[in-house]
């Protein structure tokens, strides 16, 4: 799994590669830019095909990060849809949520991630 070293607005550095971009981390370690947004701000919204990608890695928890105030907000459908398929969420601001993934990751659990690195 990715191991999160450092996060402060604009950038995160997962194994050792500093990101400018929001993330997308599956649960086989790989990370991809989220695509769309604004570039490095992203998109304050995040669609429920975002989360619906990250599953295909049959995650045991999916963790979302909604930026450095929280400001990022889930489209609403997708708690409903997570709770539909027994997939555990977890929706916090980005610290917060980096801190839970690298707790987990410890634990081996089996961990999807979509981090918005600004506000």
């Amino acid at each position: 799994m990715a191991k999160i070293t450092q996060f402060k607005f604009g950038s995160i550095v997962i194994d050792g590669k500093k990101h400018r971009r929001d993330v997308l981390i599956f649960s086989d370690g790989t990370v991809k830019h989220r695509k769309g947004g604004f570039g490095m701000f992203g998109s304050h919204n995040i669609k429920k095909e975002e989360i619906e990608e990250l599953v295909r890695g049959e995650p045991e928890v999916i963790i979302v990060g909604t930026g450095t105030d929280g400001k990022a907000k889930l489209a609403p459908e997708v708690e409903k849809w997570a709770k539909e398929r027994n997939l555990s969420l977890i929706v916090q601001p980005s610290r917060e949520a980096l801190a839970k993934l690298n707790e987990l990751t410890g634990q081996k659990k089996k961990i999807a991630a979509l981090i918005h690195i600004t506000c």
